[in-house]
């Protein structure tokens, strides 16, 4: 099997029930946009619809395929109908409310001059769920009640009083303060389900990491904010040393050298829990993890 259909076949796979991609998403996940129509010479012959489940993809307009190998249109149809997937009229998938979503990252990185840590999450949760344009925008996301607690010893203290949203101006004015940059481990991801959960994120392109660091020449320390995130920068940092690299226990750290503006550069990182509320820790106990990676190292203690 060619690499470009085990690729295909790969991207199909991780389609959930219920759901559906177009053939040109499911190109662009394996990492060839614009090869819609090989993709579906692709997946014509697929003989395992339970490990590919190719019944799940469908055109740009959300109709079935019309040479689908398994049984023709209708059968596709009903095999998606049987998954609960949603159409429009008879035989057209309802692509708003069952396909998966390809997004760019909706927010420029937030890298102030005089910045000593990185944040990285791994991606903005849909824009529905958003208080505020800025980073950890979900004001049911725990990350700004724990600076409050860390800083303020006060978890609402970036809160907008009677209104469920976070306060964007005072949080920026803290953070240029203090030197906190933020940005995502992800520039461009794949949604698989409509929601807030890392566990249905693809990610397609990372973000540029030395790039963002060659605009902060005080910034030696990165600190991660979950599993996503976490995986996501050991990735990045595996691409770009070309060496093994494991990612740290909660509340762990390492070094990792990598070139930025042409110069070798000691980078620390460490990673603290999920600021989400599905992450089996107390907000107490989550801000002493923060608290710890503020003030690990001279670089970071400085100015806090």
């Amino acid at each position: 099997m060619s690499l470009f259909r085990e690729r295909v076949r790969a991207a199909v796979a991780k389609i959930p029930a219920g759901h559906v991609a177009t053939y040109a998403q499911i190109a662009e996940i394996a990492g060839y946009p614009g090869a819609a129509r090989a993709v579906g010479n692709a997946i014509h012959d697929n003989t395992d619809p339970v490990k590919v489940p190719c019944h799940r993809v469908v055109d740009s307009k959300g109709n079935p395929g019309s040479n689908y190998g398994m049984g023709g249109p209708s059968v596709q149809l009903e095999r998606l109908r049987l998954e609960g997937v949603r159409f429009i009229g008879k035989d057209r998938v309802d692509l708003a409310a069952s396909g998966v979503s390809i997004e760019k990252h909706p927010l420029e990185p937030f890298l102030p001059a005089n910045a000593r840590l990185l944040f990285l999450g791994s991606f903005p949760p849909p824009r529905e769920r958003w208080s505020m344009d800025f980073f950890y925008p979900n004001f049911n996301n725990d990350f700004w009640r724990i600076q409050g607690l860390v800083f303020f010893d006060d978890p609402t203290y970036f809160e907008i009083p009677l209104q469920k949203r976070f306060d964007r101006e005072k949080i920026e004015a803290f953070c240029v303060q203090k030197g906190l940059a933020f940005f995502d481990t992800a520039g461009k991801v794949c949604r698989l389900k409509a929601n807030a959960s890392d566990d249905f994120l693809e990610i397609l392109e990372p973000s540029d990491i030395p790039g963002m660091l060659g605009r902060m020449p005080l910034c030696r320390t990165i600190i991660t904010t979950g599993g996503k995130a976490s995986e996501g920068l050991a990735s990045i940092l595996r691409n770009l040393t070309g060496q093994e690299t494991a990612v740290p226990a909660v509340g762990g750290s390492s070094v990792s050298e990598i070139m930025v503006n042409g110069k070798p550069l000691d980078v620390e990182w460490h990673r603290v829990p999920s600021s989400s509320r599905a992450y089996p820790m107390k907000l107490a106990k989550k801000a002493e993890y923060y608290r710890l990676a503020f003030f690990a190292n001279s670089n970071s203690s400085r100015g806090m």
